[in-house]
This record gives structure tokens, sequence and C-alpha cells, in this order.
């Protein structure tokens, strides 16, 4: 094993980590002078640096990391580490802070990771600090990921170390690593330890990434493993995509798949993820695949949506129509009020019904009532107008009351609506 993490690619790292950090962030930040930081108690690149360089915590040449270190010199390297550490947090720019973390990570032996990953931790955990927090298991994962692990399952408490620990293990081993991950799992439900490395091979081995993906039950935990690899899949390409697609045995998740994959395109293009989705042979997975496009298309261009679904087989279009109307009425329930109109005598006109009432309660609820309150099936019926009116009554109580006097309303509704308005 060797004595220092090698990180060729670093410049490349180090563009992928700052994206994933501004998108992890929820507030701006910018670099401040070092006036102004030793002003505000934070510390400049220069300051960490340096103080890395005076350590020796990083080396100058390769005699020094073959070197070895007496106790003192080791207990001094533990504390420059901390330190370090320390300073690293207070940097205000986000760049500055990468670059230090990846320098100070490029330094670590691997029996110096479990201090510098407790001392990072002891600062707090928090939302901004995740990014980093995920370099250091990263990083340790591939130089000692037995020890990484141990650590992880006795001080945290939720599994997210160990799915960080075991992606980056299953990148260079990933026999190894699942072999752990099926030893240390007991019971029947999900492992969740195979999502993690699913997440690690997603890129370099889709190929073994579907197999273990295809190895879990129906569960959260697929659909967590699931969204990692679908980036990837869909880098592949319309065809390959596809390709991949059909490949898959089980219903449930070729379903979740091609909502997955149709987002991704959609997202991107509307009309390139329409005519994916259109192209699936399988009737659910297909109709999973449309109304994600439906969706996206809606959010983007309701018109162009609108347009694109009067071109689908008259089947597709039974199964668009209420994820349409629904997107739209989110938007503009008049206008989406409009088109339902227009498909009154629709074989699946209450699906339509259901799905524009359900939309429109935000937006509109006296139309989300008007409209939901038409519902046949009684069951549908008292959920969605008691919601719809529910929601009217936050916003104008007088408007709600009078709709109940004016309208059919179902009974156990009216009880359970007045009774929340009497205890208001």
């Amino acid at each position: 094993m060797k004595n220092k993490i090698l990180l060729p690619a670093a410049g490349a790292w180090l563009t992928t980590l700052a994206a994933a950090y501004y998108v992890g962030t929820s507030q701006n930040s910018s670099e401040v002078s070092s006036n102004d930081s030793a002003a505000s108690g934070s510390t400049s690149t220069e300051q960490v640096r340096s103080d890395m360089h005076t350590s020796g915590h990083i080396s100058t040449n390769s005699s020094s990391r073959g070197s070895t270190r007496s106790r003192s010199s080791a207990s001094s390297t533990a504390k420059a580490s901390s330190d370090s550490i320390k300073k690293i947090s207070q940097l205000s720019d986000p760049l500055a802070r990468a670059r230090q973390m990846l320098n100070l990570i490029d330094s670590l032996r691997p029996d110096q990771f479990e201090s510098v990953v407790a001392d990072f931790r002891a600062l707090g955990m928090t939302r901004e600090r995740m990014t980093e927090y995920n370099m250091l298991l990263h990083a340790w994962g591939k130089v000692d990921p037995l020890g990484a692990l141990s650590y992880s399952q006795e001080n945290s408490k939720s599994d997210h170390a160990e799915k960080e620990v075991l992606a980056s293990w299953a990148t260079h081993n990933p026999n190894a690593a699942l072999a752990w991950a099926r030893e240390n799992h007991d019971g029947d439900k999900a492992n969740p330890y195979l999502v993690g490395i699913i997440r690690g091979l997603a890129g370099s081995n889709p190929t073994l990434a579907t197999q273990i993906l295809q190895e879990l039950p129906f569960s959260r935990e697929r659909a967590k493993a699931l969204g990692s690899m679908a980036p990837h899949i869909a880098s592949l390409g319309l065809d390959g995509a596809l390709k991949w697609l059909t490949g898959l045995e089980d219903p449930k998740l070729m379903g979740g798949a091609s909502a997955y994959l149709a987002n991704q395109f959609s997202k991107q293009d509307p009309a390139m993820g329409a005519d994916w989705a259109s192209r699936i042979k399988d009737d659910t997975a297909r109709e999973r695949a449309l109304n994600e496009v439906v969706d996206n298309w809606t959010d983007q261009d309701p018109s162009a949506a609108k347009a694109w679904i009067a071109t689908l087989p008259v089947e597709d279009q039974l199964k668009a129509g209420p994820e349409f109307v629904g997107s739209y009425a989110r938007q503009d329930a008049n206008a989406a009020a409009d088109w339902l109109d227009t498909n009154a005598n629709a074989s699946n006109y209450q699906d339509l019904l259901r799905e524009f009432a359900e939309g429109a309660t935000r937006s509109d609820p006296v139309l989300a009532l008007n409209y939901g309150n038409e519902l046949d099936d009684e069951s549908s019926r008292s959920r969605t107008v008691g919601r719809a009116l529910w929601t009217l009554y936050k916003k104008d109580k007088s408007q709600a009351q009078n709709w109940i006097k004016n309208n059919d309303v179902p009974e156990r509704v009216k009880r359970h609506v007045v009774r929340m308005m009497d205890n208001k």
C-alpha cells in the first residue's frame, strides 16, 4: 500500500468538486482579502499553505514522504492536521477551500485520515461542509477502506459515510467492496451498502453496476441507486439508453428507469425526450416516460406540449392527457380549464377532471372545487373537494363558507371541514 494518495487528475477533480460545492450550498461566498480575513477571524489561503509547509505537512521532496517519523513528529503532524482543517474551514472562498483541502488530502498517510476526519466532524456537519467531508471519505476509501468503514460504523448515525467509502472502494476493487457489503448486511431487505457500490461503478463500469442494481428488490434503496445511475446511462445517448432499458428484467425497475431517463432527456430538450419515450415498447414503461416528458415540456412551453400530445397515437394521448392538464393547471388554471372543456367527451374525462382539480387546488381553489365536485367516484370527490375547500378557507374564510352553503358538498367532507373551521 502506498504511503500517499496520488491525485494526478487533481485539476479535473477540483473543477468537478467546485461545481458540486456550488450546487450543495445555499448562499454565495466571495473571497476576502487578507486584511478582511484577519478582521473577521477567517483565514487566508496563504496562511493555510504556509502552516502546512512549515509543519512538514506538505512534503517538498520524495525522501521526506518515505521517512520514518518519531513520536514527537507524529504528534506534531497530527496537531498540524487539526490546525489545517480548522483554518481551511474558515476560508470564505469555496475554490480556495477546495484547493487547500486537496492539498491536505494529498499529504496524508493512510493512518492519518482517522484523526483528520474526526477533527473535521468536530467542527460541526453543516450542508456547506458535506462536499469536503465526502472528499475526505472518498480519499480514505482509496487507501484504507476497511479502516474508513470501521470508523464510519462506529461514529456515524446514518449510512452516508459507509456508502461514500464503498463508492470509492468499488472504483478500484469492486469485488472486495461487494464482498464486504454482502458480509456486513443482515436481513432480507434491500442491502443499503450496494447503493454506494452502484454509485461508484455507474460511470466506470455500468454493466456491473446494472447487474448489482437488478439484485436489489423494489425499495427506496433501489430508487436511490437508480437515480445515481441515470445520468451515466443518459450519457450513452438515446440509442444506448434505450438498449440498456430494454435489457432490464424487472418491469417495475424498467418503469422507474424509463421515468428517470425521460426526465434527464426532456430537461435538456423536451422534443428529444419525447422522441425517446415514444420508442419504448413496454406500455407501462412508456407511460412513465411520457409523463415525465409531459411535466417538463409543460413547465417550459405548455402550448408546445399541447401540440405534441395531439400528434400522439390515441392510446398515448389518453395516458399523457391527465398528466398534462394537472401540470398545466398548476401554471394557469383558467387556460387548463379551457383545454379540459374541449375534452369533455373524452373516454378518460374523469381522469382528466381529477388531475385538473388536484393541479388547480393551489393556483385557483374555487375552480378546483367547481370541477372537482363533478367527479363520479365518491372517494375521489371527497378527497379532492376536501383539500381544495381547506386551501380556500386558509385564503378566504368567508368565500369558503359561502361555497359550502351554495354547493352540494359530500356530507363527510362538510362535517370534517366545518369542524376544522370551528377549531381555528
